[in-house]
Formats: structure tokens, sequence, C-alpha cells
């Protein structure tokens, strides 16, 4: 299906436009592929003014958003994107999935920022994949790092590094290990505890991911189905995933 142009006017008020294909104003955004249910809404003007993309049961799209890079969003989803202001780029998951592959930025440039219900991620070039659903609150990084940061209070954060550290012990020696069993379990839960901690901000890096329950938070290395929902999104906009500077 052809490309609808469309010149995107911020208007006082609110506009809801269904779209298949639709190209946004470069200042904006731009849905350069999409299938089934795909909604845009404009809310406000100004340096107050978004977007709210929401994708239905059968929809999908990968949204090229002004210079920072694009989005690929999974069905079922909504976003809002702030329009860019000298503070920073601000996008807001309310639910659903979304597959986020933006440019490198300079130092001096405004900060990027993602929020949810559980977290703040702060980038700065990156691609991840972010998960807001009832059942499963995820964050995945494919490639970079990410900053994420709690909206209130300390995040209890799990990492589950001890099974790794168990690896290394056992090079040492299996029959050691055998003869030293109970030494292990006893090491292993030290492991175990010394990887609780409790911070406002963690980091996250390149093929790990974090689960949230609540203020819980286990980081662990990214798992099966994370992969899979990153590869299927990368394949539906790998046309446009070649364009990011990351």
């Amino acid at each position: 299906m052809g490309h609808i142009k469309l010149k995107l006017i911020w208007l006082i008020g609110f506009l809801g436009i269904a779209v298949s294909g639709l190209c946004m104003a470069a200042d904006s955004i731009e849905v350069v592929r999409s299938n089934g249910s795909v909604t845009i809404k404009q809310d406000g003007t100004g340096e107050k003014g978004k977007h709210t993309l929401v994708t239905g049961p059968d929809g999908r799209a990968v949204v090229r958003v002004g210079k920072s890079g694009f989005i690929v969003l999974e069905k079922n989803t909504t976003i809002q994107v702030d329009r860019p202001s000298k503070t920073g780029n601000f996008f807001r998951q309310v639910t659903g999935m979304i597959y986020f592959a933006l440019n490198s930025l300079r130092k001096s440039s405004p900060r990027t920022e993602i929020r949810t219900a559980t977290a703040t991620i702060g980038i700065r070039g990156t691609r991840f994949l972010v998960t807001e659903l009832p059942d499963r609150n995820e964050v995945g990084v494919r490639k970079g790092n990410i900053n994420i940061e709690s909206p209130e209070g300390e995040f209890e954060i799990h990492r589950q590094a001890e099974m790794d550290e168990f690896e290394a012990f056992k090079r040492e020696g299996e029959e050691a290990i055998a003869k030293e069993r109970g030494e292990f379990e006893e090491y292993k839960a030290n492991q175990q505890r010394e990887f609780i901690e409790y911070k406002r901000e963690f980091g996250l890096s390149e093929n790990r991911m974090a689960s949230f329950d609540g203020s819980k938070v286990v980081e662990r290395e990214l798992s099966e189905a994370s992969k899979k929902d990153m590869e299927s999104l990368e394949s539906y906009a790998k046309d446009w995933l070649k364009e990011v500077d990351d």
C-alpha cells in the first residue's frame, strides 16, 4: 500500500486519525509501515503537544520518530510520544510491546527517556524491547546500554549471577566440588545474598534483561521468549532498522 502523505499541524484540541502507511511531519512521527488497526491521536500544542499511537489486536507498525530513530509496535500497544523539546525526548509506554532502535546522541544532546508504570529508562542510542503487559513487565537489551530508574522508592534488585560463578568454580576441578558440596552450597547462598541490592537506579547492558514485579526486579540473561519477540519485530522492520545509527 502506498504512503498517504499528510502535513501535520499542531492544532488546539484533539484529533484522531486511522492510518495505514501514513507519513507525518518531520519534527513529529512518520508511520513507514503498518498492518491492521493503527490509530494516531494528536493532543495539545507546542512543547506540551504529543501523539498517542495505538495498535489493535491485529495491528503492527514501524514508526520513525523525528531524528531519534524508530520504534516498532506489536499488537495491542499504546504509546505517547511527546513533541521534542530542549529538555529531552519522552515516550510514555502505556501498554503492550515495543522495540526501540534509537540513534546515538552526542553528549550535549537532550536526554531521551521511555517511561512506564514501573520504570524510567534513559538511553543515548541502543536497541531494546519494553514489554508492559498485565502478566509480563520486562526490559531486554539487544545492543548498547540503558539506565533504569524507579519512579518512586528503591528497587529490590536480584541478579542471577550465582550460576555463572558456579561454572567458574566448577572449572577448578570436578573432584574438588564433589568433595566439597557442602562448602559450595554455602558459597552459593553467599553469592545469592551478595547479588540482592537496593537501589533507585541501575544499568542494563547488552543481552541482559530485567523483569519487574512491583519494586522487585530480577536481572538475568535475555530469555528465549524475549529473543524471539525481538527477532520477530526486527524482521518486520528490517528495511528501516538499517538506517539506525547506534
